[in-house]
């Protein structure tokens, strides 16, 4: 955003056309945001006063508007957010490194005792499970 940020916060009109732009304006913090629609709000409320003792020129306020994007704002500071370390999957990394453990445990078991590719199919099978299961259990510990 190019403007100042304390202009914005005492002047939200002049830079908005509706409260709830400021909630998609990506370069603001969330105290920003509150700040700049707490600020539009005491306006809103001084014009619906003055509106109220004949003392304006009847424009409508944006009270209500803006009441209802603070409240959608407090409700987004109060949403977790959901964290993707390095934008891959810990349950798929999980599952492709138990699956490479578990075809690889069952060739050696196969070298040892009777050949057989059932065995390392079904170790393979298991490795996938057990990678995915640890990576989703590292997953929700972080």
């Amino acid at each position: 955003m190019t403007h100042h940020v304390e202009d914005l916060i005492a002047y939200p009109q002049r830079y908005f056309q509706r409260p709830g732009e400021v909630l998609t304006e990506p370069k603001l913090t969330n105290d920003q945001r509150r700040r700049i629609l707490e600020s539009w709000k005491l306006d809103a409320q001084r014009l619906a006063e003055s509106t109220a003792e004949n003392m304006s020129g009847g424009e409508e306020t944006d009270l209500r508007e803006v009441s209802k994007v603070l409240v959608q704002l407090k409700t987004m500071e109060s949403m977790p957010v959901a964290h993707q370390p390095g934008g891959s999957s810990s349950v798929g990394v999980g599952m492709a490194a138990g699956a490479l453990l578990g075809a690889g445990a069952g060739l050696v078991i196969t070298a040892v005792t009777v050949p057989s590719l059932v065995l390392v199919a079904q170790a393979s099978v298991v490795g996938l499970i057990i990678g995915g299961v640890s990576g989703a259990v590292r997953k929700a510990v972080r």
